[in-house]
This record gives C-alpha cells, sequence and structure tokens, in this order.
C-alpha cells in the first residue's frame, strides 16, 4: 500500500497521539449523531452477533415506517440506505459473512419497502438495491456453505424480483460462482426455457416465464463475458430476431470484443434503426482494422448529421494524410448548413471561430433559445474560443427561452446567464452589429418585470446554480 504523502490528513492524524485522537473523537461524538453511532459500532467489534443486531435494528426500523419520500429526500433516502449497507459489508461482513448475508438478504427482499415509499426517479433508491445485491455475493463467497447451495438462492431472489433492481445478483454472479458453477445454471435455465417454449410455441400463447428465463440467461452472459449464452436464449423463442435484437446481439459481442462475431447480424437492413446498424457496422470494421470498408459508412453518417463527434469518428477511420481533404469537404457542407447552430459547433471544432461567430451574429433571430443541451455547451466553447459577441448570442437566446415561457424552475439558470451577459458588457467588448447591452436589459425588463422570482434571483436574494448543476431541461 503506497505510503501516504507527509502533509496529507492520513499522515498528520497518524503522527497524533491516540489520547489526543480519543478526545477528538468523544468531542465530535457529542455534538454529531453519526459519529456517535459509529465509536457505539466499535464498541461490539468482538461482537458480532451484538453488531449485527445493531444493524437489523435500524433495518426493522425503515421497514415499519410509512413515511414518503418525494424526489429530492428520496435521494437522501437512497443514501441513508446506501452507507448502512457498506457500513454492514465493512464492518460485519468480514467478522460473520452469514450474518452479513442475511442482513443484506432482508435488505434485499424488503426492496417493495423501499420502492413504493419513494419517488425514486433520481435512482438513488434503486442504486442502493443493486449495491446490496452486490454486497450479497461477495459475503456470500465468504462463508463456508458449501458452493452447490448458492445457485437455487441466488435465483430465489431474482425469481422474487418485481422491481427490476435485483439484475445485479445475475450480472455480477461471478463475484460468487465458478465458472462452471455459472456454466450449470445456465445449462439449468436452458433446459427450463426450452420447455417452457415447446409447451407454447406459439408467440401468441407464450407464458411470461419465458422472458424472465431469457433476461436471466442475458444477465448470467454478462458475468461470464459470453454473448453466445444471450444470442441462444433469444434465438429460442425468436428465430428471426428483430432490429432491436439484433442490435443488442451486436453490443454485446463488441462489449466482448468479439466484433467479428456481430458481423453476421449487421448484415441486412435495420428499417427505421438503419442508423444505428451502420454505426454499429462502422464500429465492428474499424475494430477488425478494415478502415477502407468503415470510412465511407463513417463519412455518410457525418455527412447526414454534420455533427462534431461524427467526423471525429470519421477522422479516426481515415490516415493523417487524409484529413486535410476530409476536413475541407466538411468545411465547405456546413456552410452550407442551414441551421447557425450546427454549423457553429463544427466550424469550432475545425478551429474557424471566427465564422462560427459571424454565422450566429447574421442568424442570431433563428436560433432556438429552448434548445439547452445544444446551446449549453455551445457559449461555454465559445468562450473558450475567445468569441464573446458569439457567446452574447447564445445567452440572450437561453435567457429569452426561460423567460418568454416563464419556466420559472430555470430562473436560477436564467439570472446566471444574465450575470454573463454583464461581464461581458463590463469588459468593454464591441458588441456590433449586436444591439448594445443596456437595450438588451431594457428590453428585457420591460417584458419581462412582473417575473418576480427571476428578479429574486438577479437580486442576490435567491442563489443562482453553477453551471455543474443541472440545467433548465434536468
Amino acid at each position: 500500500m503506497p505510503k501516504a504523502p507527509p502533509d496529507s490528513l492520513e499522515a498528520i492524524l497518524q503522527r497524533q497521539p491516540a489520547a489526543t485522537l480519543a478526545a477528538v473523537l468523544v468531542e465530535l461524538a457529542a455534538d454529531h449523531d453519526a459519529v456517535r453511532q459509529r465509536l457505539a459500532r466499535m464498541q461490539l467489534a468482538d461482537r458480532p452477533d451484538k453488531l449485527a443486531a445493531s444493524f437489523t435494528k435500524t433495518l426493522a426500523a425503515w421497514k415499519r415506517s410509512r413515511r414518503f419520500y418525494d424526489y429530492r429526500q428520496a435521494r437522501e433516502f437512497g443514501q441513508e440506505l446506501q452507507a448502512w449497507l457498506d457500513q454492514v459489508a465493512r464492518e460485519l461482513a468480514p467478522k460473520d459473512p452469514a450474518a452479513a448475508v442475511a442482513l443484506f438478504e432482508a435488505f434485499i427482499e424488503a426492496d417493495a419497502s423501499w420502492f413504493e415509499r419513494a419517488d425514486d426517479s433520481d435512482g438513488a433508491v434503486g442504486d442502493a438495491v443493486r449495491a446490496a445485491c452486490r454486497h450479497w455475493l461477495q459475503a456470500a463467497a465468504l462463508c463456508e456453505t458449501p458452493a452447490h447451495v448458492w445457485p437455487e438462492r441466488l435465483m430465489k431472489l431474482v425469481l422474487a424480483d418485481e422491481y427490476g433492481a435485483r439484475e445485479e445478483l445475475l450480472r455480477r454472479a461471478d463475484l460468487l460462482l465458478s465458472q462452471p458453477a455459472l456454466r450449470e445454471l445456465v445449462a439449468s435455465l436452458q433446459a427450463r426455457m426450452g420447455q417452457t417454449v415447446a409447451a407454447a410455441p406459439d408467440a401468441a400463447t407464450r407464458p411470461h416465464e419465458v422472458y424472465k428465463l431469457s433476461a436471466a440467461l442475458s444477465l448470467l452472459s454478462e458475468a461470464l463475458h459470453d454473448p453466445d449464452v444471450k444470442v441462444r436464449a433469444v434465438l429460442s423463442y425468436s428465430p428471426q430476431p428483430n432490429a432491436v435484437q439484433r442490435q443488442d446481439f451486436v453490443q454485446a459481442y463488441l462489449d466482448a470484443d468479439r466484433p467479428a462475431d456481430a458481423l453476421p447480424w449487421l448484415q441486412d437492413p435495420w428499417g427505421q434503426r438503419e442508423d444505428s446498424r451502420q454505426r454499429l457496422l462502422a464500429e465492428a470494421l474499424g475494430r477488425l482494422g478494415r478502415f477502407e470498408d468503415s470510412a465511407p459508412i463513417r463519412q455518410r453518417l457525418f455527412e447526414n448529421t454534420l455533427s462534431a463527434f461524427d467526423l471525429q469518428r470519421w477522422l479516426e477511420h481515415l490516415p493523417e494524410a487524409a484529413h486535410p481533404e476530409a476536413r475541407a469537404r466538411a468545411r465547405a457542407l456546413v456552410l452550407e448548413h442551414d441551421d447557425p447552430k450546427t454549423a457553429a459547433v463544427l466550424l469550432l471544432e475545425l478551429g474557424d471561430a471566427e465564422s462560427a461567430e459571424h454565422r450566429l451574429i447574421a442568424e442570431q433571430a433563428r436560433i432556438d433559445g429552448t434548445d439547452y443541451p445544444a446551446l449549453a455547451p455551445l457559449a461555454k466553447s465559445l468562450r473558450a474560443h475567445e468569441c464573446p459577441r458569439g457567446e452574447t448570442v447564445v445567452y440572450r437566446a437561453l435567457l429569452r427561452g426561460i423567460l418568454d415561457r416563464a419556466y420559472s424552475r430555470a430562473y436560477g439558470h436564467a439570472a446566471r446567464y444574465w450575470a454573463r451577459l454583464h461581464e461581458i458588457a463590463d469588459e468593454g467588448v464591441d458588441l456590433m452589429p449586436l444591439p448594445a447591452h443596456e437595450a438588451f436589459e431594457a428590453e428585457i425588463r420591460s417584458r419581462h418585470a412582473r417575473k418576480a422570482s427571476f428578479w429574486a434571483h438577479v437580486n442576490g436574494s435567491r442563489s443562482m446554480p453553477t453551471e455543474e448543476e443541472d440545467g433548465p431541461d434536468a
């Protein structure tokens, strides 16, 4: 383990006398419940039965509770659940893995209590259940229980999943089961799948169990790093896979770094998913070193989107000597493109900041200020390229987009744009041919004078979000 730097907190603490550290902990425990609880558990370090009882008490209290957690509270609730799970794994599992397994299992089986009492739009509660599944697998691996017991116990938990958060039990089953044990489990599920499909060959009468078994086999294929398991499972009930299934096969083979096996599923058109097929085909060919075949596909994709991302993917599949011609082709296309925002993004990527800024200024009225996902990063890029007039165009569009819609959730962001526009004006930038900052500000004050919540943010009586926080459309 690397030695901590001498000025790090860890190194400083290690140099302190034990009595000093003890006094500090006692002082913290008096003011902080989390510290007090941690010290109480330390007293039980040599009594794993008592420690397990302490954790069980907390779990039981959560299960009895009827409190509902709204969107913002659910995130904190999920973090609280996660902290408890980590404590059990860190403090109890090494001393009594069987007791830890029992706690994790009880937590997983109580997932209805967590999901039904929280608005888990943020996914924090689901993340906690997934973490519990991983902890269960790791703690089980520490137990002296015979290995043949675990597959059945594992599948009992999996098949009782009503919320889709227990998938980690199979996806990470390799944390507990050996490769031969995983193969045996796969064989068992495949046999069960064959029997179920044979009993109901008509898709219209096929039981839901078929799809649950297919999902389980797909997850086990990830644990085994073997996409063939997934493919065989789907083909057993869908011998003519649709485009969605083919795409899933291809992605699985690419994730396993088996591009050659992905190619057979990329030969025929995918209808409405043809663009996805082309992208994956180019990816597979590129991984096989067949750049003479992948580069034309990448070029067509770029010419359809004119996106900076697709330009970079195209250039990656071209020899260096061909880059100038490709970039010239890209510039010619973008100068003819109808959308000023798309054109500006690509011109910046091509290193022509002056043309990007000029395009935005010339067509400022056509910029849709509601397109936050594209405009916010464009504004940052313009600032990095020292294009204050282009940045002004974008922030004015964003500000108008929020205020014209009276989108109160985003007023904090609008106030941040307002402040940045002030900064640009205060720097003495010549905004011509744009309207002067004073004229723009007067227009906003006149049109939106009654939006008191926005002006509260501007005047500082409400805090403004940072650039790293969720944007208006989050």
